[in-house]
């Protein structure tokens, strides 16, 4: 995926590395994000789910933690006041987050900017060295194994089919939700109202009897038939 700059046009005051801890005056101490000077709107720098809002006065501040996939985390520091997000809120690239500030351990007004592998502390890469640049975040998950069971990997491969071919908007984590079974409605022809019922089932069994891997009666109970019969349609990218 494509990450945009949360701050655009803002001087970098403190790069991601090591440095001088400009509080505590610790020498060598990680910055783990670089942070973007003044007082600004901050805008959320991809697509993704708000996986955390948080109050850290003696670190962060108004923190908010943005997910884009299982594998890629940004992260915002010392906003002036605490977003109007909640947790679990969809937001696409360059909605606003907050007002930049300085809550927290702070000198000043500003915005630390993290890029994090996953939700823990410390897990991070230069933000700058992805910003306006593709982020592999392994969001392709390889061939199924054909065993009949409906795991988190099946459901990962689905979400990348159905974000292909039938508007999926949510991320690739193998948990499904409304939003997966919205698309599923979708690319069945089954009503649209994201609750994964019997006729959405039945018109998910109908679709795969058309690709010939299952054989089975239309009777919306997903067995090892209906499972294998999509995993072999999603391996042969016929879903």
């Amino acid at each position: 995926m494509k990450l945009s700059n949360p701050a655009p046009g803002r001087p970098v005051t403190s790069p991601y590395g090591p440095r001088r801890h400009p509080i505590t005056g610790q020498l060598g101490k990680m910055h783990h994000g670089v942070d973007l000077g003044g007082s600004f709107r901050v805008l959320a720098a991809g697509d993704g789910i708000v996986d955390h809002i948080g109050w850290s006065p003696k670190g962060g501040g108004h923190v908010v933690i943005i997910k884009h996939a299982t594998t890629l985390y940004s992260v915002y520091y010392h906003g002036r006041e605490r977003t109007e997000l909640k947790k679990g809120d969809r937001v696409t690239a360059g909605a606003f987050i907050y007002n930049s500030g300085n809550t927290g351990a702070s000198n000043g007004n500003h915005l630390h900017f993290e890029l994090r592998n996953s939700r823990k502390w410390g897990d991070t890469k230069d933000p700058l060295a992805y910003i306006d640049k593709e982020v592999p975040v392994g969001t392709k998950p390889g061939p199924l194994k054909v065993g009949g069971k409906m795991g988190k990997h099946t459901w990962s491969v689905w979400q990348q089919a159905l974000k292909t071919h039938w508007g999926y908007e949510g991320i690739i984590d193998g948990i499904p939700g409304p939003m997966t079974y919205r698309a599923i409605q979708r690319s069945s022809g089954a009503k649209v109202d994201g609750i994964l019922g019997p006729q959405t089932r039945k018109l998910v069994q109908k679709r795969l009897k058309g690709t010939d891997f299952y054989l089975g009666p239309l009777d919306g109970i997903w067995g090892k038939g209906t499972i294998s019969a999509l995993q072999l349609a999603l391996n042969q990218n016929k879903y």
